[in-house]
């Protein structure tokens, strides 16, 4: 309990180091054991702050990083799923179509970790639920339609649903990689975004030219 002496004492004290400083005298200087304390205690204060702006604090940059990840989990998921539907496919033009967009997809996914070490980080996946849930549609589809005339209609339903959900997202990067200055990874995706589309048009050529017919001819007979 703090006495009438203890708040004279401190004022006295306190009295004593203001008079000192007007008077130009120096006080004591802190220990070395008192320095090194308020060092860590100043450093420990400034990584928290730092710490605590980078959770809050995000930018275009921090966003794509983000994508950046998103698609490069979605290449090798789509890289593995690709057979799948290459197994399935009965026109022979279908089947060369989605071989070679496998091989695209594998130049795809050392593209993607080329600009991870742009951006001077490891290539790392970030688990995409969009792509998890198309890829999961369309193996459910295969599941109905993989033994009908429909199933190579459905494998360009199912792939084309891929193929715009990646042509969205590498059009959203490559405009993210102008704005930040990233002249070398814009021209990467652009790549992409190019083969993408290829790929794109061609499923739709395949389907208007012959498949979609193909498949209807059932619906004729049964008719």
């Amino acid at each position: 309990m703090a006495t009438a002496s203890d708040d004279t004492k401190t004022k006295t004290k306190t009295v004593t180091r203001k008079s000192a400083r007007a008077a130009g005298q120096k006080t004591a200087k802190p220990t070395a054991e008192a320095r090194t304390k308020r060092s860590r205690a100043v450093a420990a204060k400034s990584k928290a702050k730092a710490a605590e702006a980078a959770a809050t604090d995000k930018g275009l940059a921090d966003l794509f990083e983000h994508a950046l990840a998103d698609m490069y989990y979605a290449e090798k998921k789509i890289y593995k799923t690709l057979p799948k539907m290459i197994k399935a496919a009965d026109h022979p033009d279908l089947i060369a179509a989605l071989t070679a967009h496998r091989e695209e997809t594998a130049g795809q996914i050392e593209t993607l970790e080329a600009i991870f070490e742009l951006l001077g980080k490891h290539a790392k996946a970030v688990k995409c639920d969009a792509i998890d849930g198309i890829l999961e549609e369309g193996e459910s589809l295969l599941e109905d339609f993989g033994d009908c005339v429909a199933a190579d209609a459905a494998i360009i339903f199912s792939c084309q649903a891929v193929e715009h959900y990646e042509i969205t997202r590498y059009g959203s990067m490559r405009a993210f990689a102008e704005a930040l200055g990233m002249d070398e990874a814009k021209t990467h995706l652009e790549g992409i975004l190019a083969q993408e589309s290829a790929a794109d048009t061609k499923l739709t050529e395949l389907a208007e030219d012959s498949v979609n017919d193909a498949a209807a001819e059932y619906d004729d007979h049964d008719a």
